[in-house]
């Protein structure tokens, strides 16, 4: 995930003064260094040293809540007053860069061209909300920035008026006789690089690899792949080729694409760049496939990456452009016309066949790095009181339901607000309606193999029976020469391996005992979550590993631990002796994947 102009400098120092080396005693004296730094620009030379002892470890895990920190939320609101206040008091736009590029290469956050151009590139938008006059901005940014840190104090509390009545949908259970059956294609994550560079640097220490202008490889063992690299590597066009040409051997007839098309070189995007690649895959999704495609937004595809403006922001900075864009491109692939609700904001409801109705929602505007959350919100309240109508309507047609997502709810990366409501909304009825599905992923970034999937569903009721993951060893066909076919092979079918009848929510409640019962079916969780990716086989997953994975299984509110550590709990208890199951309420059905940067 791409980390914004200051929060660039902010995340590295905070992880620098939080980390358990860190001195809290130095706080002021840091406080002073900054203030100074910023009002004439002196950079004491104590600075460097202070900071050089904080390791950086990774930015965000989604999976986990912090433990709250007075500092670091303190911290965050200093270090944005300061820069706020620099803008404020006239200082040039040549100044408030020059500083934010010195603290992002002093810190060997990343090299001087990535710190330079996302600095650049993102510079506009806080700009922005600084001469708009959004009130207490620093506290508004820090409340979304680390909300995974605890930072929040609510001030994103806002609801939505749900129906009265409870679903009368009659859900059915695993013991229902099922009709036929028909595929559908599942792809996702694809981040087309057409900068990938065969034979390239593997090892540049930037955000992306394998790149034409990062020079050439040390030597063979650090040469990036032909088919693409576990390390830091995305998707050349060839890669796409043989995915779509592999996924056209099985017989689907629906293709659901769940966003991310633009590569993780974040530093280096723009709108006419991610134009042109966003055309390049619709275009070819259009030339190949002769079935319907359902496209969703990942958080990549505007410019810059992760902002989504609200629609009163016009001019170079709106994000129209895209909206505009995928209007014609998505009414072209899924064969009618989503016009009116793409244009407003990126979602669509379509029903293919009577009692069928796929729900396309577009999350990605309440991912906690979109900065425009902290000007206007309002349209996330607007998107979902669409999404609960729309369930309402396909309730009272009968109709049964596919949500497609992209950011998934539990994590620290959606904003809270959108979880509980989201929540609610699929939660609405007594009766479980289905299970939220993570995708599969085209580009390994990172250590993981390419893959895609394929759904079974009922042809009477549309419900999901089944789904296999397909992909390949990334390691052996980039031994083998390049014109040599790519031996692609059955990861795992959901229903084989973890010996359930379907993907009915009671089966998956009861997977959910199993796998705290046995925790060999979490191994396996883990092996099919990375796609036999050599690093993460080889690094394995230990006893917190594992029950982290139940969390991410068991969470979809951020911050709610309840679930999470009723089956740990569950688990210690039930060590060596039987236990019964309850039963757990999940969300209907949902395809998204989980992003990291």
């Amino acid at each position: 995930m791409s980390l914004l102009k200051f929060s660039f400098f902010v995340l590295v120092l905070l992880h620098r003064f939080t980390s358990t080396n860190s001195n809290p005693d130095n706080f002021d004296l840091l406080k002073e260094e900054l203030v100074e730094l910023f009002t004439n620009g002196t950079i004491r030379s104590t600075l460097p040293q202070h900071l050089a002892p904080y390791q950086v470890p990774q930015l965000f895990d989604g999976t986990k809540q912090f433990p709250r920190n007075p500092l670091t939320c303190s911290l965050c609101k200093f270090v944005f007053k300061q820069a706020i206040t620099l803008r404020k008091n006239g200082a040039t736009r040549e100044t408030i860069l020059s500083t934010m590029k010195f603290l992002c290469v002093t810190m060997s956050f990343a090299s001087d061209r990535v710190c330079t151009g996302l600095i650049d590139i993102n510079a506009e938008v806080l700009f922005y909300l600084v001469d708009s006059g959004t009130k207490v901005l620093e506290k508004r940014i820090c409340e979304s920035l680390f909300q995974g840190w605890g930072c929040s104090r609510g001030r994103y509390r806002w609801s939505i008026q749900l129906p009265s009545q409870d679903f009368s949908l009659n859900t059915t259970t695993s013991t229902t006789t099922l009709g036929e059956s028909f595929q559908i294609l599942q792809l996702s994550d694809i981040h087309y690089d057409p900068d990938y560079q065969p034979y390239g640097n593997a090892y540049c220490h930037e955000p992306l690899c394998c790149q034409k202008d990062q020079g050439p490889a040390l030597s063979s063992s650090s040469e990036c792949g032909y088919w693409t690299d576990y390390n830091a590597a995305d998707s050349p066009w060839h890669l796409i080729e043989e995915t779509i040409r592999q996924a056209k051997t099985q017989n689907f007839k629906y293709v659901y694409f769940t966003g991310d098309i633009i590569s993780h070189k974040v530093w280096d995007t723009s709108v006419s760049k991610n134009r042109d690649s966003i055309l390049s895959l619709y275009s070819f999704f259009k030339e190949k496939f002769d079935v319907p495609v359902f496209p969703i937004f990942g958080n990549h595809e505007p410019h810059p990456v992760n902002l989504w403006a609200p629609r009163k922001v016009t001019g170079s900075l709106s994000t129209q452009w895209l909206f505009d864009l995928a209007a014609k491109s998505w009414s072209d692939l899924i064969g009618h016309n989503v016009t009116q609700t793409v244009l407003k904001g990126g979602y669509y409801s379509v029903s293919p066949e009577p009692g069928f109705r796929v729900i396309a929602i577009n999350s990605n505007p309440c991912y906690t790095f979109n900065f425009w959350l902290i000007y206007d919100d309002t349209e996330l309240k607007e998107q979902l009181q669409w999404l609960a109508d729309t369930l309402k309507d396909a309730e009272d047609n009968d109709e049964r339901v596919h949500i497609l997502s992209h950011i998934p709810a539990g994590t620290s990366e959606c904003l809270v607000a959108w979880d509980v409501q989201y929540s609610r909304i699929v939660q609405r009825g007594t009766k479980p309606t289905g299970v939220a599905f993570n995708g599969a992923s085209v580009t390994p970034y990172s250590w993981s193999n390419p893959s895609y999937k394929i759904y079974d569903v009922d042809s009477t009721i549309f419900t999901l029976q089944d789904y296999s993951e397909w992909t390949f060893d990334l390691n052996q066909a980039n031994s083998q020469p390049a014109n040599q076919s790519i031996d692609w092979y059955k990861l795992y079918s959901f229903v084989e391996a973890y010996d359930v009848d379907s993907l009915e929510p009671d089966q998956v409640d009861f997977l959910l005992y199993k796998m705290v019962k046995n925790r060999s079916l979490v191994q396996d969780y883990y092996r099919f979550k990375y796609r036999d990716g050599d690093f993460p086989m080889k690094e394995g997953c230990n006893e917190e590993c594992e029950d982290d994975n139940l969390c991410q299984i068991t969470t979809t509110v951020f911050g709610d631990t309840a679930q999470c550590s009723r089956f740990l709990n569950m688990g210690r208890r039930s060590a060596g002796s039987g236990f019964h199951p309850g039963y757990l309420i999940v969300m209907s059905v949902v395809f998204s994947f989980r992003v990291f940067l």
